[in-house]
Order: structure tokens, then C-alpha cells, then sequence
């Protein structure tokens, strides 16, 4: 292996891999690279097979024209340096760098763009050491653990088939006896499996490598994120780790960019709200608001929104936490409050910088709150959110929050609230009667006639039982016109402009839209019941 091998060997008095590769790159005047710190670009990956990296323990840091800079555990050896001249075309160049850092670093880059789904039979099944208790557990070990081919497999079939599943969450659990596997499908946790306690902390450390997280870390949080190909789509994955009383719990937010329809119809509006939403984005200046709680989708409709109004005429900034789909053509900002990049700070910055339209992700705060008004007064359109019950609760929750009614009423153009139904599977949903007086009764809305024909879930295996395939959205909104303004200046209660909303501009609550849609086959009384039992 050439004279670098052979010095390596011969200095194994020299305690740990990163001190001894130091003292050889020194002796031997060859460039020494930390690749955790290094941060590798994602072109460069796909100049070399994952199995030739892996065979000579290299990996391709940067390409400056003709030359090709590689990391190598032994950056002398001319056999290699040759193979990779011929496979590449180009000259190559090598720097130095430790074992563990390029096999750790071809684990997280290669599994980037692993290709989810290929045959992973006749994988050979290699028992896992159990490590429960914290004093207990060695890094390196655990390291090597999370690269075993169960392992692999294991954490390859959870990805795979809650994206099958159209999973948006990924729900890893550790409880008493062993690591519970939840998925949130259609907004309802469903438990998939249990899985050994003796695999909890491989598979956990498996996802945190993927995720580029510490995995010496497990007294506090982390969050982080990674890319994966899945059947020609791109998914990616939004990891949140909690440490909890029987280990680490962590949850993968799915984003499937190819199952994202962004397009306000496609969403599945009544044509009330559709309406009003057609004519606010169409307005140069004010804000939108969209209200609801966590979970009620109100991210797809900003971002369909923005769908909309993207345009090469516009500039469009956005400012979010966290940022879950990138939009092609439209400047993202995350927050950090940790730096002190709040979502008021970055608005100020995001002023100075001439935009058309702003999005921000939530109004949490007065500061944030005022400083959006004001801008949707000086000829900017700003979309926003707020965690209020019903459309007409926004304007109070602006007032409480210590905004004045005059910057409200001059400002806000449009507010509604939204929440997600179940659909009905259309394969096996069944038709059912029930008294008028009976769902007046359930739901507190009067309806003609004295029977109702409704539809109730069965199940079947194309929906896996539950009766449900998909969500849909039920929507109330409003247009703010003179007369609700004046309602805003004089302090009126929401339930006096939601009453004018309803009588004046036809607004369908969301308890009405809900049983429209219900009467409609397209969820169930009870769907309707359960998403609005608050309002």
C-alpha cells in the first residue's frame, strides 16, 4: 500500500486514527481534511458508484475544472489514483483523511439519494447487541451497529412504506418493551409495528446519521433534516429527536414535493371560499389570513397561494419555521431565533429588499404582528397565519395581541379558517339515511325536509380498512369591506362580524361547508363533527 500504508502502521503508538493521519500528512507533506467539517456539494456525489467509494475507502470532495479532489485513507496508493482517472476522465488529486470520517461520510450522502424500494432480499440477518442503559453505550459500537445490514433494511422498509401509506408523519417511539412505530395517515396516528427493544438505539442512531445529527447527544433535542429517492420523487425528511424516560423519541415530518398539488381547486374549496380567495390574491397590496390550528393545512394553502402568484414579474419573499417545500423562483428565509434572525427582525430586513408580495409563516407576536401591518398598508401583499378558531376570531386575536384597530382595519383584506376531513374511500363508502331533526340535533344546524341521506366508512383493503383515502379540506371566509371596517374601529365581537360575514356576503361556516361536503359523499357526518367540534 505504498509508504503512506506503511507509516501508518508504524505509528500506531500514536494514539486515536485522527492523530496518526495528522502526523503522516505532515511527514509526508499531503493535505489533511476533517470532513465533518467540510461540508460536501451534492454533484459531486454522483461521480462515483456508492460500492467504488466504499471498496477504496474514498470520496469525492470538489472538481476545479480538469482536476478532481478525492479523499483518501491512502492517498498514495497509485493503483487507486489510476482506477479513478480512468473511471472519471479527469486528473485526480488526493487529500488525506481518517477512516471513520470518509465511511461516515459516505453513509450520509449516499443514503441521500438512496433509491427506496430496490430488492433488499438475501441481506444477511446480523444480531444486534442490546444497548439499553446510557453509561452503557459506546459511540463507535453504536456507530457500527447502525450500519448493520438489518439495520439498513429495517429503516429502509419504515421510509418506504409510510410513503406507500401517503404517511405525513413518522412516529418512532420508545416504550418499556421495545421501539413503537406509528404512522399519521390522513391525520390520525395508526400503530404499524413494534419493533425489539435490542434495535431501539441501532435504528435510532441510523436515522440521526442520516439526519447529520450528534449521536453522542442524548440528553437534549435536535432537530435536522434529509433528502431520499423514492420511486424518481423526491422526499424529504424533517427530523425532530425528544429525549424521553425510555430513550429517544424521534419524528420524521414527510414533505413529498410529487404528491403536492399547488393549486388552490385541486385543495378541494367550496365555490364560496374559492371565490373570495380568487379575488384577494388579486388585490396589489393588504394581508391574507389564514386561520386554524396545527395540522389544518394552512401551509399548503400559502404555498399554493404563492403557486399562484409567482411570476417572473414579482418578487416574493418568504419567511418561515421551518421552510417545508422549496418553491423555485421565490426567496426563503428560515428563521434562527437562536441568532437572533426572529420573524420580526428578518421582516425588518426583508423590507429593505423591494418585495411584491411577503409571506410570513405565523404572527406570534405584537412586534411581528405591527410590523406586518404596516407593511400590507405600503403597497406590499403579505400572506399570514394566526391560531384562531373561526375566520372572524383573527380580528379579535389581533386586537388582543395589542395591534390597533385602525392598522387592522385598513390592513387586512381577507381572513379565513380552514380544517382538514377525512375523505370517504370512494370504493367501499356506504349510503345511509337519518332524520333531519337527528343531525340538526348533532351538528346545531337546521336543515329541510325530514330525511337525510348521508354516507358512513366500511373499509376495504384499497383504503386498509379505516373507510378513509385522503383529506379535504372545509373553508369559511370573508373580504373585509367598508362596513366590517367600521365593525373592527368600534371593537365589535366576532360573533357580530361573523353574523354580518354570513348575512351580507354569503359566507358558509365551517360547520356548513363541512356537512355541504358530507351531504356530497365526500366525508361523514362524524368526520365533520370531530374537525369542528371547537368552532
Amino acid at each position: 500500500m505504498e509508504d503512506f500504508s506503511r507509516d501508518l502502521k508504524t505509528n500506531g503508538m500514536i494514539r486515536g486514527e485522527t492523530e496518526q493521519m495528522l502526523y503522516l500528512s505532515d511527514k509526508l507533506n499531503i493535505p489533511f481534511i476533517s470532513l465533518s467539517r467540510y461540508e460536501i456539494p451534492p454533484q459531486m456525489i454522483k461521480l462515483l458508484p456508492e460500492s467504488t467509494c466504499r471498496n477504496y475507502q474514498i470520496i469525492v470532495l470538489a472538481r476545479f475544472g480538469p482536476v478532481l479532489t478525492v479523499a483518501m485513507v491512502d492517498p498514495l496508493n497509485v493503483l487507486i489514483l489510476d482506477e479513478l482517472r480512468t473511471l472519471t476522465g479527469l486528473e485526480v488529486s488526493s487529500v488525506a483523511s481518517t477512516s471513520s470520517d470518509i465511511m461516515h461520510a459516505i453513509d450520509f450522502h449516499y443514503i441521500s439519494t438512496f433509491e427506496l424500494g430496490k430488492d433488499m432480499d438475501g441481506l444477511e440477518k446480523v444480531a444486534i447487541e442490546t444497548l439499553t442503559k446510557e453509561k452503557d453505550i459506546d459511540v463507535y459500537k453504536l456507530t457500527e451497529l447502525s450500519q448493520d445490514a438489518t439495520v439498513i433494511n429495517t429503516v429502509n422498509d419504515i421510509l418506504s412504506d409510510a410513503i406507500k401509506e401517503a404517511a405525513s408523519d413518522i412516529h418512532c417511539e420508545p416504550v418499556e418493551n421495545g421501539l413503537r412505530i406509528r404512522y399519521r395517515i390522513d391525520g390520525m396516528l395508526r400503530e404499524i409495528k413494534l419493533l425489539p427493544k435490542d434495535m431501539q438505539e441501532a435504528i435510532i442512531a441510523r436515522i440521526k446519521i442520516m439526519s447529520r445529527l450528534d449521536i453522542t447527544q442524548r440528553r437534549l433535542s435536535q432537530d435536522g433534516r434529509f433528502s431520499i429517492k423514492f420511486e424518481g420523487r423526491d422526499i424529504d425528511f424533517r427530523i425532530s429527536v425528544l429525549p424521553t424516560h425510555f430513550g429517544e423519541k424521534v419524528v420524521l415530518r414527510i414533505l413529498d414535493k410529487g404528491s403536492m398539488k399547488l393549486d388552490l381547486e385541486s385543495l378541494g374549496f367550496s365555490e364560496h371560499p374559492l371565490g373570495i380567495y380568487q379575488r384577494a390574491i388579486q388585490s396589489p397590496f393588504g394581508m391574507l389570513l389564514i386561520t386554524g390550528p396545527t395540522g389544518s393545512g394552512k401551509s399548503t394553502t400559502l404555498y399554493s397561494m404563492l403557486s399562484r402568484l409567482n411570476t417572473f414579474s414579482k418578487n416574493i419573499i418568504t419567511i418561515e419555521d421551518p421552510i417545508e417545500y422549496y418553491l423555485s423562483g421565490i426567496t426563503q428565509i428560515q428563521v434562527k431565533p437562536e441568532i437572533g434572525l426572529t420573524f420580526a427582525n428578518s421582516l425588518r430586513s426583508v423590507l429593505r429588499q423591494s418585495p411584491d408580495i411577503i409571506m410570513l409563516g405565523e404572527i406570534r407576536d405584537t412586534e411581528t404582528a405591527d410590523i406586518a401591518m404596516k407593511a400590507a398598508l405600503t403597497g406590499h401583499l403579505v400572506l399570514s397565519t394566526l391560531h384562531t378558531n373561526d375566520a372572524a376570531s383573527s380580528i379579535t386575536r389581533l386586537i388582543d395581541m395589542g395591534v390597533e384597530t385602525f392598522l387592522i382595519a385598513s390592513s387586512v383584506t381577507m381572513t379565513s379558517a380552514q380544517r382538514l376531513c377525512r375523505r370517504l374511500c370512494p370504493l367501499c363508502k356506504a349510503k345511509y339515511t337519518l332524520d333531519a331533526a337527528e343531525v340538526t340535533r348533532k351538528i346545531s344546524l337546521s336543515l329541510e325536509g325530514d330525511k337525510i341521506e348521508l354516507y358512513r366508512p366500511v373499509g376495504c383493503p384499497q383504503c386498509n380498512k379505516s373507510g378513509y383515502k385522503g383529506r379535504v379540506a372545509i373553508v369559511e371566509a370573508f373580504l373585509v369591506d367598508d362596513n366590517m371596517k367600521q365593525m373592527i374601529l368600534g371593537r365589535l365581537p366576532s360573533v357580530e362580524i361573523k353574523k354580518y360575514a354570513q348575512e351580507h356576503q354569503g359566507m358558509k361556516t365551517l360547520r356548513e361547508d363541512g356537512l355541504q361536503k358530507a351531504l356530497s359523499a365526500e366525508t361523514s357526518l362524524e368526520e365533520v363533527i370531530r374537525a369542528t367540534a371547537e368552532v
